[in-house]
């Protein structure tokens, strides 16, 4: 299965994530006849995690609407697989609120470390006012969900990445990049629910300069175990 893109920012290094994904309730119900031991990716464990703002970017989209994009940085401390969500606030100049969400996180390994893209405004969540910054935080209880989801990340491969024209541009960015990666089923399972696929880029510093979330395509209806 290959996954395309087209991520803005200002250049250089990307790393892709990909995760299996479906409604909540396909999240936190295990599949019919299997245990949680059978399978390969554990159900995730509450954890105290920590989260922190990596990047942020204010800008309009091709529709002239003001949005704010948004890295966030999770990590996981705790000796196993744990579940993260997140409250993102935008606020404006006077400290109001004028926008907010708040996200699952795929399964994070033990000891590790997960980018997390995201954006408020721009046709995806209404903006009561003009974003001056965003801020955002582990969320204490994800109405039930923080500590009992099932996104586990794939692997991905053969990551290509070249400099796109103007036309790909849906915003003020002045840079676009498009991608494309083959993205393996490393499950242990079959899996039905489709891909989520985020992209964040990073200068040659290892610092966050933009980032992107997208579709796959060549997507079949059921993608088998260790199958791309």
């Amino acid at each position: 299965m290959h996954a395309r893109t087209t991520a803005l920012a200002t250049i250089a290094i990307l790393a892709a994530t990909l995760t299996a994904c479906g409604s909540d309730t396909d999240q936190t119900a295990e599949p019919k006849g299997t245990s949680a031991s059978e399978l390969n990716q554990p159900r995730a464990k509450p954890a105290a995690a920590t989260v922190e703002l990596a990047w942020s970017h204010t800008s309009k989209d091709g529709a002239g609407d003001m949005q704010i994009w948004y890295v966030a940085r999770a990590k996981n401390p705790g000796k196993s697989a744990a579940s993260v969500a997140i409250d993102a606030r935008a606020l404006d100049k006077t400290g109001t609120i004028v926008g907010s969400t708040q996200d699952t996180l795929p399964n994070i390994p033990a000891g590790d470390t997960f980018d997390y893209f995201g954006n408020l405004g721009g046709g995806f969540t209404e903006l009561t006012g003009t974003p001056a910054k965003i801020e955002v935080s582990a969320a204490k209880d994800a109405f039930g969900r923080a500590g009992a989801v099932d996104l586990p990340m794939l692997k991905t491969g053969e990551l290509k990445i070249t400099e796109g024209g103007r036309d790909d541009l849906f915003s003020d960015a002045p840079y676009s990049y498009n991608l494309s990666v083959k993205v393996t089923n490393s499950t242990g399972r079959d899996m039905a629910d489709g891909v989520t696929q985020q992209v964040v880029l990073y200068d040659k510093d290892g610092s966050v300069v933009g980032g992107d979330s997208g579709f796959s395509d060549n997507v079949p209806e059921s993608l088998p175990a260790g199958m791309g």
